[in-house]
């Protein structure tokens, strides 16, 4: 689904600061992505930066996506990351979290469907 506020150029200049194999990896296709590197190679940067680039460049609403990681310190540093790249244009960062964080989330949204 498409949100309806695009703001390309206001984030192409985020493009300038990754080497070509971080550029590609943030600006591929729609569908899912592996990104495999050794430590300290900029994965969480990629990672960030293509939330940002998929919200801000191709209309994603924040609602449609969904981060999720193993501890409550990666999910805080993603947020923060993606938060200062988003913030500057105005745009919402989508929910960050850790995968019980987020399952947990779900079904207290949907506890009724549960039957309980």
């Amino acid at each position: 689904m498409r949100y309806n506020r695009l703001v390309p150029a206001a984030l192409e200049h985020l493009l300038d600061d990754l080497n070509p194999p971080q550029r590609e990896a943030v600006t591929a296709g729609d569908g899912p992505l592996l990104v495999l590197a050794g430590a300290g190679s900029g994965k969480t940067r990629v990672i960030a930066y293509r939330i940002a680039h998929v919200l801000g460049a191709r209309g994603v609403s924040p609602r449609n996506v969904l981060a999720v990681t193993f501890t409550n310190k990666a999910a805080e540093e993603m947020a923060r990351r993606v938060e200062s790249l988003l913030a500057p244009v105005g745009l919402r960062a989508p929910l960050i979290a850790t995968f019980h964080s987020a399952c947990v989330r779900v079904l207290r949204q949907h506890i009724q469907h549960l039957g309980w």
